[in-house]
């Protein structure tokens, strides 16, 4: 079965703003769950990938049908702290079996971190 291999740990972070004792508002991240998965690397000859993600997806992330709650303005962090934005949260194959995380890994957000 696909779900052997969930066997990573990701934990999903959402965009947040705080206000400073000067008001100002600064924006940041805020975890707002985990699940377990698999990560892999995507290649130009990936067809699964929409055509209006192929220019900037570099990684998919297989998991139960349960993260269907992963939503296109968090971010991820694998196990290893390295961050991934989503790109896209997709039900491959339409039957509620397993989905789909197209990500984007951004150097910039991981230099901050």
């Amino acid at each position: 079965m696909i779900s052997d291999y969930y066997d990573k740990t990701f934990t999903v972070e959402g965009p947040t703003t705080t206000q400073s004792a000067t008001g100002a508002w600064t924006p940041g991240w805020s975890s707002v769950g985990t699940f377990k998965g698999w990560i892999d690397y995507l290649s130009g000859q990936d067809v699964n990938v929409g055509a209006q993600f192929i220019d900037r997806a570099t990684h998919v992330i297989g998991c139960s049908s349960t993260c269907s709650w992963v939503l296109n303005s968090y971010r991820i962090k694998d196990s290893d702290s390295l961050i991934y934005r989503v790109l896209h949260n997709d039900d491959p194959v339409r039957i509620q079996h397993h989905r789909e995380i197209i990500l984007e890994f951004n150097q910039s957000d991981n230099l901050s971190t």
